[in-house]
């Protein structure tokens, strides 16, 4: 199917869904009512059902509801851990319905495979549901931020370069070498795309970009459920190796009356803390001003006068100034931030068809004056049920511009300030362009030591356009009462177009201009043939089908060289125009099944089957079959046990999972580099060596748990044990270059990875005014390379100059390694003869990654119409290097380099063993040890915090006021903040959460990230 079919059908299909009558039943009236517990207490979320038809809604939080129903009908009304009540209507507009607490109950219902709903009783695997009812308030620009604290054992993490950052998700630690360890995001059973198109990082520089599930709108989720790792993930393929992310979009009821919605947030983002900055000492070398010198190794700051770098570099009539610290200087250059959200839907329904439309605008400004990302959605969702046949059709087209994210790097923004000395004033910088449009520096004509306002100008421009189109047709045809078909198709289709242009270079050469294109379009189908019997106390659940899933890629880049005419930006004015075009097809094909056998409602063991055939494995191994076997059991079902047991319910669960890679590593492939003269010169035949014997990966999951409730579900523990393990890992090792390659594709690498997971829920306090619930999560996980390959017992994950991220056989994944200071036997550090440390000259494993443990404490209390939402966020361990402070270090504007400015000893013993006694000054060493090639072990910090992650206040209207309205059924206005501050950390001044893009080496190093920013603002929620 193309792209083209596909739209024509949803179109088809939406239109014809969306124009169908909706009808009212005859004698039908609205029914209005109240959900209470046996003290009084309000019921949110209970389930309201017209018995015999589809008719439906959920209580509010005050536990009200309204539904359409007729005389004769009986409502239904049901929740977890509460008896079933059923009531018949009669003559009544007004139902007062009491619910009587049943503790035996568990039949919570989650979306687990291929949008498949099981009781939660019945899972051999843990899966973790999210509370989505907050993403209305406390809102980020992504989805997965939003996760951030509220699953055990799941690293979160969003890098710190501003609006539209990426956002990094480890569900249970680092499996694959290669750097894949992202989740797999599915939507409505469809998997959609989560490339982070352009970004890139390095010493020199880079720009970040997010995940496309970020474009995920949270106002049209209705649920999200974790499946953690294999064990719960097996029947999506191969890329759930590492964990799926289910989300469930919002829908109308049949016979739903209308009713509308409108929910808005708006807030506003500053900078707080920072790294920390010297403000005693201006700019100068060995403690005497020098206009020319770059660094801040000047003179004490005494306010005394002198010469404006403007006059001395470019001749500008500019008077001399007092030398003094400039402290407000980031404050001057960034901008409060605003966000501002709004969203609208409409839905209803009628006896067969109902209809969900929305429109959402969402829009953020960075806390630079050019950093800013807009996105609009538009999202229709209709169902039509008639006799046997069900058929629902979603689309959602949403539009996206992100305008100049910030760059990262040491020829990054941040950097500008880093190195800058702290005399320097705003006021000097603010005009930053010679009449020529050449950018003017304080350090005069230079491409390192640059202007910040430079990288603000309008005089560059980097925009990232983005227009996707999600779509989803599915069909549900009962044959019998314990058969069924479900045949569903989706396609998830980006378009991104990409421009930027530069400055003009300090020597008077134009900017240079660039534009690229890509699509990304990738189909879903999958046709299940679904069974569903009972015999006895014996009920059977099985499913089986086929799927298959293609991924096309078309993209053009191009560039222009230099400008030929200054200012005018497009292709035909470059001096040396290139382009390069390329496409890639990749098609997974795969036959898929699963049993579940349930004996009396208390043992179920369940059997998952896998078989892919993938285009990017040779033939001879593109076939891979895996399986998973899980099993539950409720135990305070089968026995006797102390009436302070409300539920014990044990699990285990073990499973296989395959992986392929991408396309075109086989065979030889080639490339044609830019024309000489008009003339294809030569050939490019790439740089690594491919291979044609390629395995897919194998990961093997072994899982245990329990689930316990106690004290009528006042407590509430999940606890679960794995063990993972991955072989056959495709890497690309170097080779030497004598082989006429550089690198080459092998088969190798066998990692582990073992964990915990703890959640307990707790609800300390319960009366008819108040209620608190307390939630804790924790999570720990190790992850260790077990072996790589004959001959090599280090694989390199990434690195800048002052270190790099490796994994080293037998070790853990994700050590640091740089130079470190010799020591003698007895630890103590070696000076050399002019009273310097002495450094080695290989580098040295000095830290790790990944954290001892995740955890967070969410509290939520309400008393009467008011609730208070508090979320803390806690890391403990994993090593983070501080490449701003050893460039700081080095350029003497960082706090730590104030002390021995006027002579120092540096602590240690010279060769002999005798103490060091030798004085050196400050500036002697931190050049030593400073630097983007210095002493790793002076700059790695300990990446613990404790952070207060989510705040809201929210209060919820009387209802005896919304009624002198009339139109408003409910409302809500709640304060919010997000990322507050931190409780604690241990870094100097930066983010601890400071990587610049979300690949997992990257996690090692801050280099020039924002400071930390805090949200607040406030949010209204409306239905009319």
């Amino acid at each position: 199917m193309t792209p083209r079919d596909f739209i024509k059908i949803m179109a088809l299909a939406l239109l014809f869904l969306s124009i169908m009558p909706v009808h009212a039943q005859e004698a039908v009236r609205t029914i209005t009512g109240t959900v209470i517990d046996a003290g009084g207490t309000a019921i949110e979320g209970a389930s309201v059902v017209v018995k015999g038809t589809a008719t439906a809604i959920l209580s509010d939080a005050f536990g009200r509801f309204t539904i359409q129903a007729g005389p004769g009908a009986t409502v239904v009304v049901s929740l977890l851990g509460y008896r079933s009540q059923e009531m018949p209507v009669g003559d009544r507009t007004d139902l007062h319905i009491v619910m009587e607490e049943d503790m035996r109950q568990l039949e919570e219902v989650v979306v687990t495979a291929l949008g498949m709903k099981r009781e939660k009783k019945a899972l051999g695997y843990a899966v973790q549901e999210v509370n989505t009812s907050a993403f209305a308030e406390t809102r980020t620009e992504s989805v997965a931020n939003m996760l951030q604290g509220k699953l055990a054992g799941v690293q979160i993490s969003q890098s710190a370069t501003g609006v539209g950052g990426s956002t990094r998700i480890v569900l249970r630690g680092l499996n694959s070498l290669t750097g894949r360890n992202q989740p797999l995001w599915v939507v409505d059973g469809i998997p959609v795309r989560d490339d982070a198109s352009g970004a890139s990082f390095n010493d020199w520089g880079g720009s970040d970009a997010a995940g496309a599930s970020s474009e995920i709108n949270p106002d049209d989720i209705a649920t999200i459920s974790v499946l953690k790792g294999p064990n719960a993930s097996a029947l999506y393929g191969s890329r759930a190796q590492n964990g799926v992310i289910v989300v469930t979009t919002k829908s109308a009821g049949q016979e739903q009356p209308l009713r509308i919605t409108y929910n808005g947030h708006f807030s506003w983002s500053q900078l707080y803390g920072g790294y920390d900055f010297q403000w005693l000492y201006g700019q100068g070398n060995r403690g005497s001003f020098d206009i020319s010198a770059k660094e801040g190794w000047g003179p004490l700051m005494t306010g005394q006068k002198i010469q404006n770098w403007r006059e001395w570099f470019y001749n500008e009539n500019a008077a001399e100034y007092a030398m003094t610290a400039q402290q407000n200087r980031l404050k001057d250059f960034f901008r409060t931030g605003f966000n501002a959200g709004n969203s609208i839907a409409i839905e209803g329904g009628g006896k067969y068809i109902a209809t969900r439309l929305s429109f959402t605008d969402s829009r953020h400004q960075g806390i630079t004056t050019n950093n800013a990302l807009r996105r609009q959605y538009i999202d229709i969702h209709s169902s039509l049920k008639y006799g046997l046949l069900t058929v629902t059709a979603k689309a959602t087209y949403s539009k996206q511009a992100q305008e100049n994210p910030v760059s990262t790097g040491e020829y990054g923004m941040m950097q500008m300030f880093t190195k800058m000395p702290a005399n320097i004033r705003t006021e000097d910088l603010l005009h930053n362009m010679t009449v020529e449009h050449i950018p003017m520096n304080w350090s005069g004509p230079s491409n390192e030591y640059m202007n910040p306002y430079n990288y603000t100008t309008a005089e560059r421009e980097a925009i990232y356009n983005r227009d996707r189109l999600f779509g989803v047709i599915s069909a549900d045809f009962k044959v019998t009462e314990w058969l069924g078909v479900t045949a569903r198709t989706g396609m998830d289709r980006i378009l991104n177009n990409h421009h930027f242009w530069g400055l003009r270079g300090t020597n008077g050469t134009n900017a240079t201009y660039g534009k690229s294109y890509t699509t990304i379009s990738e189909s879903n189908s999958d046709l299940m043939l679904n069974f569903n019997k009972t015999v006895g106390k014996l009920a059977i659940l099985a499913n089986a089908g086929a799927a298959v899933m293609n991924l096309k890629t078309d993209g053009l880049d191009a560039g222009s060289g230099y400008l030929v005419l200054y200012g005018f930006y497009r292709l035909s004015n470059g001096s040396l125009v290139t382009a390069n075009d390329y496409t890639t097809e990749k098609e997974i094909q795969s036959l898929l099944g699963n049993v579940q056998l349930a004996y009396n409602n208390c043992a179920y063991l369940d059997i998952t089957a896998r078989n892919d055939w993938s285009s990017t494995l040779p033939a001879h191994n593109r076939s891979y079959f895996y399986s998973s076997v899980n099993f539950s059991g409720i135990v305070s079902d089968m026995i006797s046990l102390p009436k302070q047991i409300t539920l014990l319910k044990v699990r285990a669960s073990w499973a296989q999972v395959g992986n392929d890679t991408d396309p075109y590593r086989l065979a030889q492939v080639y490339g044609l580099p830019p024309k000489v003269n008009g003339v294809n010169m030569w050939g490019d035949v790439g740089l690594t060596k491919p291979f044609d014997d390629l395995k897919p990966e194998r990961t093997t999951s072994l899982e245990f748990g329990f689930d316990l409730r106690l004290l009528q579900n006042r407590i509430g523990m999940d606890f679960t044990y794995y063990r993972s393990n991955t072989i056959n890992q495709i890497l690309s090792l170097p080779i030497p270059p004598s082989s006429g390659y550089e690198q080459k594709y092998i088969n190798a690498g066998e990692m582990t990875s073992a964990g915990f997971e703890w959640m307990l829920h707790t609800t300390p306090v319960k009366n008819s005014v108040w209620q608190w619930d307390v939630d804790l999560n924790w999570g720990t996980n190790t992850s260790r390379c077990e072996a790589l390959t004959p001959g090599i017992q280090k694989l390199t994950l990434g690195s800048l100059r002052i270190g790099e991220v490796v994994v080293m056989e037998g070790g853990r994944y994700g050590d640091i390694r740089s130079k470190v200071f010799l020591r003698d036997a007895t630890g103590r550090m070696l000076v050399d003869n002019d009273g310097l440390p002495q450094i080695s000259n290989e580098f040295e494993t000095i830290g790790n990654i990944s954290p001892d443990w995740t955890g967070s404490v969410t509290s939520r209390l309400q008393y009467k119409n008011f609730v208070l939402h508090v979320l803390i966020d806690i890391r403990q361990g994993g090593d983070i290097l501080s490449v701003t402070d050893a460039l700081a270090s080095e350029a003497g504007t960082g706090a730590r380099t104030v002390a021995g400015r006027d002579g120092m000893v540096a602590e240690g013993v010279t060769p002999s063993g005798q103490p060091n006694a030798k004085s050196i000054t400050a500036q002697q060493y931190w050049q030593a040890i400073g630097g983007a090639y210095g002493v790793g072990e002076a700059f790695l910090y300990d990446g613990s915090f404790i952070k207060l992650r989510e705040l809201s206040l929210g209060y919820h209207i009387p209802e005896p006021f919304l009624k002198k309205l009339r139109f408003i059924r409910q409302a809500k206005v709640s304060l919010v903040g997000r990322d507050l501050f931190y409780f604690l950390k241990h870094t100097p001044g930066t983010d601890p959460e400071g990587a610049s893009i979300r690949a997992d080496w990257a996690q090692a190093f801050e280099l020039n990230a924002l400071p930390p920013v805090r949200t607040v603002g406030f949010n209204i929620n409306l239905t009319f």
